[in-house]
């Protein structure tokens, strides 16, 4: 993993960062969707995360940076498994 300022010289220095993205997702896709969370108000946003179903299939979770690559793993089995 790049630390930040690895990237920001990279940036300046007029290079270009790959970005992997999922299946069909596309840098285009991921600007319009940043740029209409953007536009929204909080309300707009409150409302719209409420109506969102919910999942009860998956969990989010504060994991130590140290255990991360552990856990990937763990998933990536899981899935391979499925």
């Amino acid at each position: 993993m790049r630390k930040l300022s690895d990237n920001s010289k990279r940036r300046k220095a007029g290079r270009r960062i790959k970005q992997d993205f999922p299946p069909g997702w596309n840098e285009r896709k991921v600007r319009a969707v940043i740029k209409h969370y953007e536009q929204l108000s909080d309300e707009q946003l409150a409302r719209e995360i409420d109506s969102a179903p919910e999942v009860t299939e998956e969990t989010l979770m504060s994991v130590p940076a140290e255990l991360v690559p552990a856990v990937q793993k763990l998933i990536a089995r899981h899935q391979k498994s499925a």
